[in-house]
């Protein structure tokens, strides 16, 4: 974690299967992470993540980040296809609609999965130019209205000439 947090990256919380419906797990991880990285002498501005699957339950999993004390989610997304669940590809508060008060936690839409559109059970669409051009249509409609795109790839998606090329095409160019 420390060479990871050297490279400039951000660490994040990527809690545990079951936790959607548990915010005291969420928490409990949250802690630990967090813990461990100051024990590391990692330091960061802000805390975050994403649940595992994508799963959410909501406004549970919310509560759960925000009693670990984190500052961001980015789990709002559909694991099927990509886009703009959430309507928007500009973080917001999030708010509980069943407490009516604004939560202290930032919702960073999640835009794409890369599983989404390269793995067969998803769209399929492999390591073509019409994952590619997928990709940056969804990129460009979000640099368009000044938002963020928010891109999931997963490790094992970078373990082939394939997979780092398609990768790099996304992320720069």
């Amino acid at each position: 974690m420390r060479r990871i947090h050297e490279r400039g990256h951000e660490i994040g919380l990527h809690p545990s299967y079951d936790t959607c419906a548990h915010p005291e797990r969420i928490a409990r991880e949250g802690q630990r992470l967090q813990r461990i990285c100051q024990e590391e002498c990692i330091e960061q501005s802000q805390w975050g993540g994403r649940m595992h699957y994508l799963r959410w339950q909501w406004p549970t999993s919310a509560h759960g980040w925000e009693q670990a004390g984190f500052h961001y989610d980015s789990t709002l997304s559909y694991a099927v296809r990509p886009g703009f669940r959430c309507g928007t590809c500009h973080p917001y508060p999030m708010f509980d609609p069943v407490a009516q008060r604004p939560l202290r936690l930032i919702q960073r839409p999640l835009i794409a999965m890369e599983c989404s559109v390269i793995a067969p059970r998803y769209l399929g669409l492999g390591y073509g130019p019409a994952s590619l051009a997928l990709f940056q249509r969804l990129k460009q409609r979000c640099q368009a209205v000044g938002g963020q795109f928010t891109l999931l790839w997963h490790n094992s998606h970078l373990t082939t000439a394939e997979d780092r090329e398609l990768y790099r095409q996304v992320v720069v160019g």
